[in-house]
């Protein structure tokens, strides 16, 4: 029995053509998760839908169909598209790519399509583009059950101690360092070493320190790739021609 959505808010995450002028969609939806759906004729002259199957625009989708691959019976725009340059751009792609890999289809989270919408609101007003990603990035692993607790070292679960240093093992956590005089003023996320206070403020969300910004970055991106595998993310070739 076909399965009908009705007006699913949604954003299209990427699109591919299909036969002559059809399209194969992915989108983001509060409800569904990750849906995948063909748009007949959505590539031709005289498609209704063309100009607002664009990625970062706020649309309410309808669909049906049995299997994976529903039908697109409609879309509506449910508010003004998003307006992102150069940086902030790429952020965004890279936002979708992420998602379109990793999240399986129906994986429905409401609470992590909202903190999307709010990533690409806060790259929109100008924000730095780097804790966005950082928080859409925590969010994400979250989402998906790889959560990280950066709270507590692994083997004693004592609380992480700012002015102590701490290494990751991603099947364990955080551990203590013990030989302190590995540490240098020269180490850190470089070298898979990280403070204390820096794992605090991640915790809390707090990206107002440069230091911190690096030690999440190295520690999120070596996360996500272990996930991700071998093929490169599209989106990050973007930053490196800048």
């Amino acid at each position: 029995m076909s399965r009908i959505i009705e007006m699913q808010p949604a954003y299209l995450l990427h699109s591919r053509p299909f036969r002559d002028s059809s399209l194969i969609l992915d989108f983001l939806t509060p409800d569904y998760g990750r849906l995948s759906a063909i748009s007949r004729g959505g590539r031709g002259a005289g498609s209704k839908s063309k100009s607002l199957l664009q990625p970062f625009t706020p649309v309410h989708i309808s669909l049906s169909g049995k299997g994976e691959l529903k039908t697109l019976r409609s879309v509506e725009l449910r508010g003004g598209p998003v307006s992102l340059k150069g940086e902030k751009l790429f952020s965004a792609l890279y936002m979708n790519e992420i998602i379109v890999r990793l999240f399986q289809s129906h994986e429905a989270d409401p609470e992590f399509f909202v903190n999307y919408e709010e990533a690409l609101a806060n790259l929109a007003a100008n924000q730095l583009a780097e804790p966005v990603l950082r928080h859409f990035e925590l969010s994400l692993l979250d989402t998906l059950g790889y959560g990280i607790d950066f709270t507590s070292e692994a083997h004693s679960h004592d609380p992480v101690v700012p002015e102590c240093w701490y290494y990751f093992q991603e099947e364990s956590g955080f551990i203590l360092v013990q030989d302190i005089s590995v540490v240098s003023g020269n180490r850190g996320a470089g070298e898979g070493i990280f403070r204390g206070i820096d794992l605090i403020h991640i915790h809390n969300r707090d990206f107002s320190d440069a230091e911190t910004r690096k030690v999440a970055k190295s520690i999120l991106r070596g996360i996500l790739n272990n996930h991700l595998g071998a093929a490169p993310l599209r989106s990050r070739s973007l930053f490196k021609r800048r």
